[in-house]
C-alpha cells in the first residue's frame, strides 16, 4: 500500500496577498508652515508674492494651479535655505494632494540631502518616503528608506512588515524570511502575537525556498492560532512518513477525517488497512461514515463499496462477540502488547472508555514496543470521550525525537480546537 497516493494536497501558497500600504495622508500642515515662515520674514516679499497666491490656491484646493504657482518661486534666484525649504514642503504637499507620488517622493529625498528637516522630523520624513516607493513599487527604495528609518525608530512592526513584503515583492525570498521572523520576534518581545498575514508571508518565503522543516513550523503556529482547512490541507502533504506502518497510517488518516478532510479514496483505503490489521471495527465505522456523507456509493466503485461494507459489518460483529475473552486472556500476558492490541479494537468499536482502560492497563504493565502509537491512540480515545485535556496529555509524551512527533502535535493542536 502506497503511503504517499493520498498526499495529494500541495501547499496553495506560492503567491500571497501582501498588504498594501496606504501613502501617508497629507494635512493642513504644509501651507500652514508656509504662512508661519511668511509672518516671521523667513520669506522675502520677491519670493513671497508667487507663495501667497499657492497658498490661496491651495485653500481652493487647486492644485495644479498652486504648484505651478510654487515652481514659479522655486525659479526665482538667490533664495535663501529657508525658502528653499520652504518651497520643497509646497512643492512636495501639491504633488501629493495631486497624487504624483514619485515627484514627491523624490522632493522629500532633495530636502533629505539637503538637511531642509529639523532633527526631529527626519524619522517621519523617511517614513514617508518609505510608504511612497512601496506605494510605486520601488522595492530597493522602500528597502533604503524603512532601515533608515528603524534606525531612527527601532521595532516599528508595520515598517518591518513592510521592509518584509518588499523583499518578497523582489522575489528575494531568504531576506524576506530573515525579516519577517525578525518582525515575529519584535512583536513577541511587545506582546504582539504573530498575526495571519505575517504567518503567510513567512509560509509563502519559505515555501518558495524549498525549506520543508520550517514550513511544518510556520504551519503549525497558523493551524494553532488561525486554523482553517486550507492550513490542514497544506500540513496534511508533511505529515506524512514513508516508513509509517499500516497502524500508523491509519492514526493519520483518523485525523484527515477528524478535519473533514477525508475523501472516497481514503475512506476505501482506511477499511481496507483496518480489515487487513484485523480492526473491523474501524472500517464498518469509516465505510458507514462515508456512505452517510455522501462520500461513498456514489462512483463507479459503488458495488465495490458495498461488498467492503457488508465485509467489515460481517466481521466487526463477529470482533465484538470475541471481546470479552480476547481481554481476559490479554490481561493475562506478562506485558502490555495484547491489551494495546485491545484497545485499538474498543477504540475501533467506538467503546472509547474500554479503549482507555486497556491502553492505560497496557501501558502500565510494559514491554509495549509502539509507546508513541499508544500514547496517540490513547489521546484519540479520550477525545471521543470528549476530555480533551487528558487527550491532549497523552498526545504530548510523543517525545519530539520519534517519527510520530509531529502527528501527536497535530493531534494536540486538533484535540485544542475542539470545542
Amino acid at each position: 500500500m502506497q503511503v504517499t497516493k493520498h498526499f495529494r494536497t500541495f501547499l496553495q501558497v506560492g503567491l500571497i496577498s501582501v498588504c498594501s500600504y496606504a501613502v501617508v495622508s497629507v494635512s493642513g500642515s504644509v501651507p500652514a508652515y508656509a504662512a508661519k515662515a511668511a509672518e516671521t520674514q523667513q520669506v522675502s516679499a520677491k519670493v513671497g508674492k508667487p507663495l501667497k497666491k499657492a497658498r490661496e490656491l491651495m485653500a481652493a484646493k487647486k492644485w495644479k494651479e498652486a504648484l505651478a504657482q510654487t515652481k514659479e518661486a522655486a525659479a526665482i534666484p538667490g533664495k535663501t535655505p529657508a525658502e528653499d525649504a520652504i518651497i520643497n514642503e509646497m512643492l512636495a504637499y501639491c504633488m501629493m494632494n495631486l497624487k504624483d507620488y514619485a515627484g514627491a517622493a523624490s522632493t522629500y529625498e532633495t530636502m533629505l540631502a539637503a538637511n531642509q528637516f529639523k532633527a526631529e522630523e527626519v524619522p517621519k520624513r523617511l517614513l514617508t518616503i518609505s510608504q511612497l516607493y512601496f506605494s510605486l513599487k520601488n522595492y530597493p527604495k522602500t528597502i533604503q528608506y524603512s532601515e533608515r528609518y528603524l534606525k531612527e525608530s527601532p521595532n516599528d512592526l508595520e515598517v518591518m512588515r513592510q521592509v518584509a513584503e518588499a523583499y518578497y515583492l523582489q522575489n528575494n525570498f531568504a531576506k524576506s524570511e530573515q525579516a519577517t521572523q525578525a518582525l515575529i520576534n519584535a512583536g513577541k518581545a511587545k506582546g504582539t502575537a504573530a498575526k495571519e498575514d505575517w504567518l503567510k508571508l513567512l509560509l509563502s518565503a519559505q515555501y518558495n525556498q524549498d525549506k520543508n522543516k520550517e514550513i511544518v513550523t510556520t504551519l503549525e503556529s497558523l493551524l494553532a492560532n488561525y486554523p482553517s482547512d486550507q492550513y490542514w490541507s497544506n500540513m496534511f502533504k508533511y505529515a506524512s512518513d514513508s516508513s509509517f506502518s499500516d497502524r500508523q497510517i491509519i492514526m493519520y488518516l483518523r485525523l484527515l477525517h477528524a478535519r473533514g478532510l477525508m475523501g472516497e479514496s481514503e475512506y476505501v483505503e482506511v477499511a481496507e488497512l483496518a480489515l487487513a490489521t484485523t480492526n473491523p471495527g474501524d472500517a464498518k465505522f469509516f465505510l458507514e461514515d462515508g456512505f452517510a456523507k455522501g462520500k461513498l456509493g456514489v462512483s463507479a466503485t459503488k458495488d465495490r463499496e458495498v461488498k467492503l461494507l457488508a465485509l467489515a459489518k460481517k466481521q466487526a460483529a463477529e470482533d465484538v462477540a470475541l471481546l470479552p475473552a480476547l481481554e481476559k486472556e490479554a490481561l493475562a500476558k506478562p506485558n502490555g502488547e495484547a491489551l494495546v492490541k485491545m484497545g485499538e479494537a474498543y477504540l475501533g468499536h467506538g467503546q472509547f472508555q474500554n479503549a482507555v482502560n486497556a491502553f492505560t492497563k497496557g501501558l502500565a504493565k510494559g514491554g509495549i514496543k509502539i509507546q508513541d502509537d499508544v500514547n496517540i491512540n490513547l489521546g484519540i480515545a479520550y477525545l471521543g470521550l470528549k476530555n480533551k485535556d487528558e487527550a491532549i496529555k497523552a498526545f504530548k509524551k510523543v517525545p519530539a525525537s520519534s517519527k510520530l512527533a509531529l502527528m501527536s502535535r497535530l493531534w494536540a493542536i486538533h484535540a485544542a480546537s475542539v470545542k
